[in-house]
């Protein structure tokens, strides 16, 4: 590593400003670190840019809360805006949408014909948005101006808001998947008003079934002896509890089934996980508590269930399902009445890194000592979060290679790095103005200084960045596991771990701060005040967060952590699948063309990132960082393909705008040859670390970790999800129809690794397991032979021109074609069909005047037709047709 660098810039880190002031007081040890209990003396004026600047200052003061709602303060969820504005802006617990405003609580829910598709064709984005409007709003009889809006009470998936002017109350509680809003009022009764008088298809009194104008359906219920009075579009009630709730159709059948729960109201809901380390499974039950509002009332409720929900129930919840289901964004939500529901999700496995399979050792040595050369590309939470994650990619490849002392170079970067952020005060004892943590008692969280992209102002993306910090001390912990006890820096990480992902009842931090366990992933931002509600753009640097709580687990030998993580890990990848991957091809319009949802938003879906940017990276944001838990990117291979495929299209080539390497990293998953070829064609243009340019290589990885990934998985073969392990650190791929296993052992002591189709490993103490044979260098160039018999089966396809010759040969399922042009040409393009399919433009590889490409999956019995489109000399030529049967 660079320690003179580091020297340097740790010196500059380490001189205090004349204005700190001493420490003595306002800081908490925690074994050898320390965390300030006082906003820091940031030095603002030291900051050029107005805009980081305003990034380093402390969230809201004020919270609208009640006495009721106290401790650590909840944040990231979708109904935080609640807590941060007057009333609050919108927000989605899906299927409604909702607002508090003056007047009361504005309830609008999204049709199918609410939602539009938008392409900004110029900026190359996509938006599924869907409408901002009212149906109506729940209002209080004595105030048409209540003072504000407070949270007054919480759980899992529900909030209850209380709206109050003077003695006029009103108390509004409702959840994501909950298909009704209960109200309760003090000092008057309830009002409904409708901006448009809405069709009444039943009137039962005190219960009515109505349509909006654009025929959406609901029902409004108050107890028997009270009956609605209707005054056009004003309905009010004498009541002191009502409930309203959103129903699937205007029948008879449907109201009396909903009125069956619509004195319930939901007080307690609990989302509670297991895991079994046999087979992988991990079981969540999710749960209510509801308390009658009038005599006979039945206990528990509707649920709304998600697709990533139903699509894993349990045999004993699938029977309760209604037939009806109920549109949203996030696909049709199925219904279920109970007081609970369970699901199975399948743990697929996490490692420290790739094992070093099919790399050429000393290629891939050399690539290492490059990396030493790297640097941070800033030094707040992310940009010095991805330099330490970076480290500790590289260091147990360096291992592998068998250059330990190269290995330790990058763990002694990180302890430098990690250490002087998790000690709060300098040498002197006095409170540092930067690379410290500050724990905010109003709020319940841990802000480390300088702060980016709103993580300490708005404590955004907090999973993120310390994702990087846990992964960092995970890796040191791997191979020094004294440095990671509660005495050393271990209970330090264990703070930052409970920060973002606490468990229940934590004194110092809400319940899974950046976790939905509803929706079933993480939201990005802290207060949530935007129009459409909460977001998460990088949903793969929130399973890289959870990827790491597990390995930090394994090293510390935590049990609870590490059940924790396997749940957080698993379901996040269950949500991604569906929302922004929509592996099933049943959620995103079909007029959405993209393969992904860069952005998920409680009220929207984009294609389009937080800065401007080309559409690798709008693929590429919820793929990187490349680690050892992102092999479930490849678990959907046909997904894998068509993504790929559609940001092949776009792009015309294979001449990637930025970020190359990860379109590599992602092709390896499913075409690990072609990946191979491109990525030679390309990495060795990238030459001494330049974060300024990212053409090549994105800022937090690098070549050395790039070559292992791609190489590796070539020999490894493809993901294979249906096989796990008593062990969480494994990884299990097929190749030529062959299992391939790996396992990381981080006990003192050999294991033993038994996977369920029956294989079983003996894994030496902190080693890799692999039974891969295929451990030499890879074929970085086609070597078709000589001159083998076109057309005989299994040997090849072979053309002659004057311009040009054609090479094609066939190992096992893998198909090499090999371009090879009499005169130089600046580019050679493959259109193929196989079977007589769509039609497949690729660009070729060149490499030592002849290009190639690799096609897998090509078998006896299959037929390839294909021709050449090639420049020569200027003008641009196309071969004809030729045919070939392996």
């Amino acid at each position: 590593m660079k320690k003179q660098w580091s020297a340097v810039v740790l010196g500059m880190l380490l001189m205090a400003p004349i204005e700190q002031i001493s420490a003595q007081s306002v800081v908490e040890e925690v074994g050898k670190g320390s965390y300030s209990l006082e906003y820091p003396p940031i030095d603002f004026d030291s900051i050029a840019d107005p805009g980081y600047a305003e990034q380093q200052q402390e969230p809201p003061e004020h919270i609208y809360r009640t006495e009721n709602v106290n401790g650590p303060m909840p944040t990231n969820r979708w109904w935080s805006s609640l807590a941060v504005d007057r009333f609050s802006n919108n927000h989605y617990p899906h299927p409604f949408s909702v607002k508090h405003q003056e007047n009361g609580l504005n309830v609008f829910y999204d049709a199918p014909h609410n939602v539009v598709v938008h392409e900004n064709a110029e900026a190359g984005t996509w938006h599924i948005t869907g409408a901002i409007s009212t149906d109506f709003t729940i209002g209080h009889s004595a105030t048409a101006s209540f003072e504000d809006a407070k949270v007054d009470d919480f759980s899992d998936w529900y909030v209850s808001g209380l709206l109050q002017d003077g003695d006029a109350m009103l108390r509004l509680t409702y959840g994501v998947g909950s298909p009704y809003i209960f109200a309760e009022y003090e000092g008057g009764y309830a009002e409904i008003d409708f901006p448009i008088e809405p069709q009444i298809w039943t009137n039962q009194g005190n219960v009515i079934g109505f349509s909006t104008h654009d025929n959406k359906h609901y029902a409004v219920y108050a107890p028997d002896g009270f009956d609605w009075q209707l005054q056009g579009n004003k309905w009010e009630n004498d009541a002191s509890f009502i409930s309203v709730a959103k129903l699937p159709e205007a029948t008879d059948e449907l109201l009396h089934t909903f009125e069956e729960y619509a004195f319930s109201v939901v007080r307690d809901s609990r989302a509670e996980y297991s895991v079994d380390h046999d087979t992988g499974e991990v079981r969540t039950v999710y749960s209510v508590e509801t308390e009658a509002k009038v005599p006979g009332a039945k206990e528990g409720t509707i649920f709304a269930l998600y697709p990533h929900q139903y699509r894993h129930l349990a045999a004993t919840s699938e029977g309760q399902l209604l037939e009806q289901t109920i549109f949203t964004i996030r696909g049709d939500m199925k219904l279920l009445p109970g007081n609970e529901f369970e699901t199975t999700l399948q743990y697929t496995g996490v490692l420290p890194s790739l094992p070093n399979v099919g790399t050429d050792t000393d290629r891939l040595h050399g690539y290492l000592q490059e990396a030493q050369a790297d640097y941070p590309t800033g030094q707040d939470t992310y940009e010095l979060g991805k330099y330490l994650g970076k480290l500790a990619n590289l260091a147990p490849i360096a291992d592998q290679v068998g250059d330990e002392a190269l290995g330790d170079s990058f763990r002694d970067e990180l302890r430098v790095q990690l250490e002087d952020w998790l000690v709060a005060t300098d040498e002197d004892g006095r409170l540092k103005s930067e690379n410290l943590f500050y724990y905010n008692e109003n709020w319940g969280t841990l802000l480390g200084y300088h702060a980016a992209h709103g993580s300490a102002v708005r404590i955004n993306d907090h999973h993120f960045h310390y994702g990087y910090f846990v992964k960092a001390a995970a890796e040191i912990a791997r191979v020094d596991p004294e440095w990671a006890n509660d005495e050393e820096w271990g209970a330090m990480i264990d703070l930052l771990i409970r920060d973002f992902a606490a468990g229940r009842d934590d004194d110092m931090f809400p319940y899974l701060r950046m976790f939905d366990p509803y929706s079933g992933h993480s939201w990005a931002d802290g207060l949530a005040t935007f129009d459409s509600g909460n977001n998460q753009e990088s949903s793969s640097e929130a399973m890289h967060a959870w990827t790491n709580l597990i390995l930090w687990a394994e090293a510390t030998n935590d049990s609870e952590l590490l059940d924790r993580a396997i749940y957080l890990y698993t379901t996040e990848m269950s949500a991604i699948n569906e929302y922004f991957f929509d592996v099933y091809d049943e959620i995103h319009p079909e007029a959405y063309k993209p393969e992904i949802v860069t952005i998920n938003w409680g009220g929207k879906m984009d294609h389009a990132t937080w800065w401007h940017s080309g559409m690798v990276e709008k693929y590429a944001i919820n793929w990187l960082p490349l680690h050892g838990g992102a092999l479930y990117l490849g678990h959907h291979p046909d997904y894998v393909e068509r993504a790929y495929q559609e940001l092949y299209t776009r792009n015309g080539s294979t001449d990637w705008n930025l970020w190359a390497n990860m379109v590599w990293a992602y092709r390896a998953l499913t075409n690990s040859s072609d990946a191979v070829s491109q990525m030679n064609a390309k990495i060795d243009d990238y030459g001494e670390f330049n974060p300024g340019d990212e053409r090549i290589i994105e800022r937090g990885s690098t070549k050395a970790q790039t070559y292992q990934w791609v190489t590796s998985l070539h020999a490894l073969g493809q993901v294979d999800p249906t096989v796990q392990a008593d062990t969480p650190t494994y990884a299990v791929f097929t190749k030529n129809g062959e299992r391939i296993y790996v396992a990381y052992n981080y006990r003192d002591v050999p294991t033993t690794v038994t996977f369920t189709d029956g294989h079983t490993a003996q894994v030496e103490a902190n080693s890799f397991y692999t039974n891969a044979t295929d451990v030499g260098p890879p074929i970085e160039q086609p070597n078709p032979g000589p001159n083998p018999e076109p057309n005989e089966p299994g040997n090849g396809d072979q053309h002659e021109h004057d311009h040009y010759s054609v090479i094609v040969t066939q190992d096992h399922n893998q198909t090499v074609i090999v371009f090879s042009p009499t005169a130089p040409a600046r580019y050679v393009d493959f259109h193929y069909r196989l079977n007589g399919g769509d039609q497949q433009n690729v660009r070729m590889n060149e490499g030592n005047g002849q290009w190639h490409y690799s096609i897998q999956g090509v078998s006896g019995g299959d037929e390839l037709t294909y021709r050449f489109t090639y420049e020569r000399e200027g003008p641009q030529y196309e071969t004809e047709w030729y045919t070939f049967r392996p």
